[in-house]
């Protein structure tokens, strides 16, 4: 056995004995087995004794970790309709036209999206004229088009944390998250489930301080003046939300903490009136933390609220929706060596202790520092084939551990909300792409970690589950010792991006739901954190580039934007590669979606960058110093040609190691018309799209200077 692998076995084997002195020391010996039959709660009490008797772990209180408080004692416990087609095209999703703009408006790009006719909320909206944009605490209206007299034209002041936006014609919906004062009595008896007793007397009222997202609807149709139409408070905090149509989907979360005899159930608040009180349902499942989830559904043009349902169900915030069906995800953790279901005590399997003794101290420590890229690859498939075979020993012995997702399907309906299935898969989500629903079924990527007395084994995954969210296909071990890094499905492909020291793109057949395969794969260094359909055949990557280190190691250096033809399914190729900037170069794409702009008509990709350049200032002497552009590159691009720069948009630069919190980082942009819109926190500048070299106007945004910027979501 080479020291390479020994080493990596020794680290993983101290790190099992550890996990299993602690397991064993904080574990129950029994945990209610899981049903997956969904049920409604009938009061409080109900809620409060479930939690109390079935939470697998130490609950997570509001201020940290803590015990479950169970009446007046501390308590720790252990314990299918199949949906539409939905298009796996990403789109630019226009919003709808105001009033006040009829026939003959310019186009205009829109937020994008995942899926067809879902839109997504953001900071930033547009239409044909205006934009509509979230700015520090501002809501601000940008009168943008014509750009030669493009100027703010409204601020409103936001007493909350503003989060996102959508837009439909002359409505606008504003989502924000604050804390409110709640009294305990007052939540509970308006939600319509009441506790059986309280053992706070009445002359002692009790208030918490509680998250509470407010959904506020405006009257845009004068731009200059927007009038506030509804404005309602639902407990939680805000995580997400979906347009369809006319109809808003709005997902609140909030944990779940027992006060005394008194559960806080969600509710929905106008004016500090209930108007909404919804159901509460659960599942048999133990979990370590619990969270009331509610969906909320809206009329747009009316703002009345439509819906509203409640999930006690784990803590999570991956998201994917079709249109007809939100899919809530999480992950349930177990301890590395959990008591198996229907078992009396728990599977603990300690690391031979010959292992531990023979690799020493020293090299246990030197495992950290060693790297598996630094294998030979036959090394690699020894270690791989061990590895492998320690999940197999694990799986006989039943004392396997791996996270599993837990994935909820709610279908959504007009604004009704409707509870359909539950399916769990191995492995975790790398984000809302790693899911899409294709022709009735769900398909799911995931990464699995298995932990085994030979050491951490790591690969992929891709699994079909139908209507039922019964799993009907499944394609395990792809990429062994590497981790999903982007996914995107288009019709009966998977385009998926998993790295360890290169590239690995896999394009791997779903056209038969039961038997998914690997059509083909390419190597190439760097990686892609984000995977965009040009059209059929051709696929677009925004990612980092990647080198060897001198050891042997990889780093990682600039931008990389690759363009692969997938025409030829088994030999896939990379036609094209553009690499902006040093190490630290970077981009709001690579985490959120909504920050990449892609035209087809028009010839049209930007991408926000913010670009690290070294620079030899002193003559050697001294080293490199960083000089920071930030700012859009803007390209064209064909199968014919590759990536053309049209031009580039600069927001500002600066010196040294003060960029991550310049105001003049590019987070978006948008056209309307034949001008491109670059979108910094300290300003708008807008460019001919003819030539985006020449800027026709700069709109300074209020808050730009010392406002932090609006939570960014990637789902």
């Amino acid at each position: 056995m080479s020291r390479k692998k020994l080493t990596l076995i020794a680290f993983s084997a101290l790190i099992l004995v550890l996990a299993a002195v602690i397991a064993s020391g904080c574990m129950s010996s029994t945990v209610t087995a899981p049903t997956g039959t969904i049920k409604k709660f009938s009061s409080a009490e109900e809620i409060r004794e479930y939690i109390a008797n079935t939470t697998q772990i130490t609950q997570t209180s509001h201020y940290g970790t803590g015990a479950v408080w169970a009446g007046d004692t501390i308590r720790t416990t252990a314990g299918a309709v199949p949906a539409q087609e939905s298009s796996a095209k990403s789109l630019q999703a226009p919003a709808a036209l105001p009033s006040a703009l009829g026939a003959g408006t310019p186009d205009y790009s829109g937020t994008n999206v995942q899926v067809a006719g879902v839109d997504e909320p953001d900071f930033v909206k547009n239409d044909a004229r205006y934009i509509y944009v979230v700015t520090g605490s501002t809501l601000a209206i940008v009168d943008a088009y014509p750009a030669t007299s493009a100027s703010v034209i409204s601020k409103t002041d936001l007493s909350d944390t503003p989060q996102e936006i959508f837009i439909n014609g002359d409505r606008l919906v504003l989502f924000t998250t604050g804390q409110e004062d709640l009294a305990v009595n007052d939540t509970v008896q308006a939600s319509g489930i009441t506790a059986k007793s309280a053992i706070m007397p009445p002359r002692y009222p009790y208030y918490r301080t509680a998250p509470v997202t407010h959904a506020i609807f405006y009257d845009i149709s004068d731009r200059a003046h927007p009038k506030v139409m509804k404005d309602y408070t639902i407990d939680g905090n805000y995580e997400n939300a979906r347009m369809i149509g006319d109809t808003v989907y709005l997902l609140s979360r909030e944990s779940v903490y027992p006060y005394y005899d008194q559960i806080l159930i969600p509710a929905v608040r106008e004016k500090a009136k209930v108007v909404l009180a919804p159901e509460v349902y659960y599942f048999d499942n133990p979990e370590q933390q619990y969270d009331f989830t509610t969906i909320t559904s809206f009329d747009v043009a009316s703002g009345n609220t439509r819906d509203a349902k409640t999930y006690l169900i784990g803590s999570g915030n991956t998201v994917y929706v079709s249109p007809d069906a939100m899919y809530v995800s999480y992950q349930k953790y177990y301890p590395i060596y959990r008591t198996m279901w229907g078992g009396a005590e728990p599977a603990i399997a300690v690391a031979p202790a010959s292992v531990v003794s023979a690799a020493g101290i020293a090299q246990i420590s030197s495992a950290i520092a060693e790297d598996f890229n630094t294998m030979t690859e036959p090394e690699k498939q020894a270690a791989i084939s061990e590895l492998k075979s320690g999940e197999q020993d694990a799986i006989q012995n039943r004392e396997i551990d791996q996270s599993t997702t837990v994935i909820h399907k709610i279908g959504i309906s007009n604004g009704a909300i409707t509870y359909l299935a539950k399916g769990e898969v191995a492995g975790s989500l790398k984000n809302q792409f790693a899911m899409d629903e294709y022709g009735g079924n769900l398909r799911v990527a995931t990464t699995s970690n298995v932990w085994t007395t030979k050491g951490q084994y790591e690969y992929n995954n891709v699994f079909v589950l139908d209507g039922a969210m019964k799993t009907i296909g499944s394609l395990t071990h792809i990429a062994e010792q590497e981790q999903i890094y982007s996914t995107r499905f288009v019709g009966d492909r998977l385009y998926m991006v998993t790295f360890k020291r290169v590239d690995p793109f896999f394009v791997i057949d779903l056209s038969s739901p039961e038997n998914p395969k690997i059509l083909g794969k390419l190597k190439i260094p760097g990686y892609s954190d984000y995977l965009h359909p040009y059209d059929s055949t051709h696929i677009i990557g925004v990612g980092k580039e990647t080198g060897t280190t001198d050891w042997g190691g990889v780093s990682t250096k600039g931008l990389k934007l690759a363009f692969f033809d997938v025409s030829d399914v088994e030999h896939p190729k990379q036609i094209d590669k553009v690499e902006i900037g040093d190490a630290g170069t970077d981009s709001a794409a690579l985490s959120d979606h909504r920050a990449f702009l892609f035209d087809k008509t028009k010839n049209l990709l930007v991408l926000p960058a913010r670009v690290v350049k070294l620079v030899d200032t002193t003559g050697g002497s001294r080293g490199d110093q960083q000089r920071i552009w930030y700012g859009a590159y803007v390209f064209g691009i064909t199968p014919e040609t590759g990536f053309v720069v049209r031009g580039t948009i600069e927001h500002g630069t600066s010196s040294g190691y003060t960029w991550y919190s310049s105001p003049y980082e590019v987070k978006r942009s948008l056209y309307i018309g034949d001008t491109l819109y670059t979108l910094s926190h300290k300003q708008i500048l807008a460019n001919a799209l003819s030539q985006i070299n020449t800027t026709i106007a700069t709109i300074p945004l209020p808050d730009g200077e010392d406002v932090l910027y609006p939570v960014m979501k990637g789902i």
